[in-house]
């Protein structure tokens, strides 16, 4: 009997642009998923619990059972299972309350102050009210800052240079039109 009658050579050649094929929409789709906030929220919480229940349980397996070592790994075990379930289950009200935080830091670099407030306001919801009166108490003080810069700039317009020079000297480092700020200080010194 010949054992090469199936043709040249009977066994399968692996298919590895298939393989690599898969690996890369594999890759791309765990990418994408980290562009998703919940996502990141989830994998953040479960990589920082899980990794040390992980070490918990492999250094629990090298003792005899039933000793003190193993009920103290088993206690710490359970206690950090405790906390992820707890910790996931504020998950949604974390994502939510970041995503609120987010919109409204793009409103308030963006110069639309009342909106960033109206968005902060939805901080009440997820009683977070002192986080939220802080966050508003930023906002009305940038917007102070936005307006005293204006005022500046209409007083150079006017050919007040005093003054508005003055204006734009009390604009402080964390002010978001600071930079703004001290382009026309200089450009006020050129003159």
């Amino acid at each position: 009997m010949d054992s090469s009658a199936g043709g040249k050579n009977s066994q399968r050649v692996p298919n590895y642009f298939l393989r690599r094929l898969l690996v890369a929409i594999i890759l791309l789709g765990t990418v994408a998923l980290f562009v998703y906030n919940p996502t990141r929220e989830f994998v953040k919480t479960t990589v920082l619990l899980g990794m040390p229940a992980l070490v918990v349980w492999s250094y629990r397996r090298r003792f005899i059972r039933f000793s003190w070592t193993w009920w103290t790994c088993t206690i710490v075990l359970l206690a950090l299972i405790a906390g992820y379930v707890f910790m996931l289950l504020g998950l949604p009200e974390r994502i939510a309350v970041k995503s609120i935080e987010r919109e409204a830091g793009i409103y308030l670099v963006q110069g639309q102050y009342d909106r960033a407030i109206e968005k902060y306001r939805e901080l009440e919801r997820y009683d977070r009210k002192n986080r939220m009166e802080r966050k508003i108490g930023e906002v009305e003080k940038q917007k102070e800052y936005h307006e005293s810069y204006q005022q500046a700039r209409k007083m150079v317009v006017e050919g007040n240079y005093t003054e508005a020079r003055r204006i734009l000297e009390e604009i402080p480092l964390d002010a978001i039109v600071y930079p703004q700020a001290q382009e026309l200080l200089r450009d006020l010194e050129k003159d």
